[in-house]
């Protein structure tokens, strides 16, 4: 099934992830909320392409 990024996520997810991970994510999410879904999917996917785990690809975010 197809996923819609900017409808996805959890509630609470601020007690299931360590503070430095969720502004990384939530820093994702702002970037990617004007882009239709198609287009953050196809974004998202390239960067994710370019790494090995989360980690490595939320520390990308730095350059």
């Amino acid at each position: 099934p197809s996923i819609d990024i900017n409808r996805s996520g959890t509630r609470k997810e601020e007690l299931l992830l360590p503070e430095d991970v969720l502004n990384r994510i939530w820093i994702l999410r702002k970037l990617l909320s004007p882009l239709n879904p198609v287009d953050s999917m196809e974004f998202l996917l390239d960067k994710m392409r370019g790494t090995k785990n989360n980690a490595e690809f939320l520390a990308s975010m730095n350059r």
